[in-house]
């Protein structure tokens, strides 16, 4: 009795050893494998690797038979693959705690390279980079009910066959499924060619997309389908490229864009769903079809007339020290050229960009007044694809001083000018085959400015300006269509200038300026994308400015009958704008 005891304790102990125990399964020769692997119990894990092969015209070469926490893993350069018209390579079916890993090639002859139907819960699947998954349709299904907890990380190639059926999809989930996320990771591409949904999407289902996702059918059909009523969420995010319509039926359903602050796009989107809009970024997004164009052109307008009476009055100060001032000769020149950096900034959607400029200030003394003529051209290159390149006249008058009313000088000046501008931007959208589409705009816009300064002798010098700017209406070549705008602002500084060194042949100033900008009046931005009107307003932290130059200004007289001077300046502002300025003067006396 006592020993029939001890021998079946063992046997229990044995079964539930034996019943925890991991099952592994390795086919690493090399060659190939024709025999179907079934797990017969849990946490059981096949590895496929050393090139090798599992091949045969069989349904379910991998067959997980609804064991709980089974493993797959497919090594690169190794294979799973049906042929002869067979099905599932990888059957998943009413499995728990499925975990596959694929860095080599999963092929189906038929559907379903990967079917999950009835997957109960917890089920993950990553296609590294290299990896590739493929079947004619459906290659990875969920498209039964009581899938639920499954989560597609892609890095890889996933893609279908069949170009001839309209209801091919590459990637499928149900209505009844729950809690299906699918990360199409930067790098990963998901495509096919047929009039069916790249990606079919149900039943609450998330897609983050930051690779590619295309239907090869070109642009004109559906890439992606939004379905039922639970409501499916879609993140387009950061590079990611949608080619296809974004079909939307049923309700409830939710598009955020997430492609940085600044990024313009365009999706175009069929059917008759409901669904939310939301960027991320805090781009204003345009519903219609998923719409944003970013501010720069227009939100920047303000801060380049704010510096460009910046630049006008320090060549005027220059200007009225110099020979041909004082003399009433022939014209003065001063050539320059600034580069300018701004730093961007989410919360008042400050955009980025980097703005490079040459020009010359030229002013011809006279005998009450002083004609003044402005020449600049630049180019703005904003963060994300968008370059604005500018070509700029401005010419005015520089009035005589005069004696005020607080025992000092003034002098005013007044400019009017205008500007063609050339817009090249690229945008993200589904509506090329490839993912984007570069679209030009030409305008002009046009602009005054009147500054006084009072002269001190005491105390740094104060001044003041206003500027008013005019853009008409304008449209791109696509999408995008502006209405007119115009907007007043007005500025004070204080400024003033050292001689420092000073002998026969050279001089050196030292010379700042400080200069508080606001917008008094500035309207609506109206715009259009695709016809569907929209409105921007620059936050209030946009319509004012604080800036700071210093700099040296060195003039050298190496004869008697020739004059050089060179001028060095460093900029700051609110704006985070960092900026240096180099002006080039040089006078020759015959």
């Amino acid at each position: 009795m006592c020993k029939n005891l001890k021998h079946l304790i063992k046997i229990i102990f044995f079964v539930i050893i034996y019943q925890n125990l991991a099952y592994s399964i390795d086919i690493d020769d090399g060659g190939v494998t024709t025999a179907k692997q079934t797990f017969t119990s849990a946490n059981t894990t096949i590895t496929i690797s050393n090139s090798s092969t599992l091949r045969n015209s069989l349904n379910n070469m991998i067959n997980i038979n609804g064991q709980d926490n089974g493993t797959v893993i497919i090594e690169a350069g190794s294979t799973v693959e049906t042929t002869g018209g067979k099905s599932n390579p990888i059957n998943g079916n009413a499995a728990s705690g499925l975990t596959i890993t694929n860095s080599g090639t999963i092929k189906s002859a038929s559907s379903k390279a990967i079917n999950l139907t009835d997957a109960t819960t917890g089920t993950t699947l990553t296609n590294n980079s290299g990896g590739v998954i493929e079947a004619n349709t459906n290659t990875i299904s969920m498209f039964g009910g009581s899938t639920d907890d499954v989560t597609i990380h892609n890095n890889g190639i996933i893609f279908a066959t069949d170009d001839d059926d309209d209801q091919t999809n590459t990637i499928k989930s149900h209505e009844d499924s729950t809690n299906i996320t699918i990360n199409n990771n930067s790098g990963g591409h998901i495509y096919h060619t047929s009039q069916g949904a790249v990606i079919y999407l149900a039943g609450g289902a998330t897609l983050n997309n930051s690779g590619k996702i295309e239907n090869k059918d070109g642009p004109t059909v559906n890439s992606i389908a939004m379905l039922g009523s639970t409501g499916v969420t879609l993140n387009l995010k950061d590079e990611g490229i949608v080619i296809g319509k974004i079909n939307i039926a049923g309700s409830g359903h939710t598009i955020k864009v997430n492609h940085g602050m600044g990024r313009s796009y365009y999706y175009n989107t069929s059917g008759t769903g409901t669904y939310d809009l939301e960027d991320l970024d805090g781009n204003i997004i345009v519903k219609g079809s998923v719409g944003s164009v970013a501010q720069g052109g227009n939100e920047i307008l303000d801060e380049q007339l704010g510096h460009k009476s910046i630049n006008l009055r320090k060549s005027i100060g220059k200007f009225k020290r110099s020979e041909q001032y004082l003399n009433q000769e022939d014209a003065w020149t001063e050539m320059f050229t600034s580069f300018e950096k701004r730093q961007g900034e989410k919360e008042s959607l400050r955009l980025e960009h980097n703005n490079l400029r040459a020009g010359a200030n030229i002013i011809q003394p006279g005998q009450n007044s002083n004609q003044i003529l402005s020449i600049e051209t630049g180019r703005q290159e904003f963060a994300k694809d968008h370059n604005i390149d500018r070509i700029s006249l401005s010419a005015g008058l520089l009035l005589d001083e005069k004696q005020t009313k607080f025992n000092s000088n003034s002098e005013t000046f007044f400019v009017i000018g205008v500007t063609l501008n050339k817009s090249t931007r690229r945008i993200l959208t589904n509506t090329t085959t490839s993912g984007f589409l570069d679209i030009e705009d030409e305008y002009f816009n046009y602009d005054a400015v009147l500054g006084t300064k009072f002269l001190n002798y005491m105390i740094p010098d104060i001044s003041y300006s206003i500027g008013y700017s005019f853009t008409p209406k304008h449209e791109e070549s696509h999408f995008y269509k502006w209405e007119k705008k115009d907007f007043i602002n007005a500025s004070i500084a204080f400024s003033d200038e050292y001689l420092i060194l000073n002998d026969d042949k050279s001089k050196l100033y030292f010379n700042w300026l400080a200069d508080f900008r606001e917008a008094i009046m500035e309207e609506t931005q109206e715009f259009r994308v695709n016809n569907v009107l929209a409105e921007y307003q620059a936050d209030d932290d946009l319509s004012r400015e604080i800036t700071i130059t210093a700099g040296l200004d060195y003039e050298f007289q190496p004869l008697d009958n020739s004059l050089f001077s060179i001028n060095l300046d460093g900029l700051y502002s609110s704006q985070e704008t960092f900026g240096a300025q180099a002006k080039l003067y040089y006078k020759s006396i015959f």
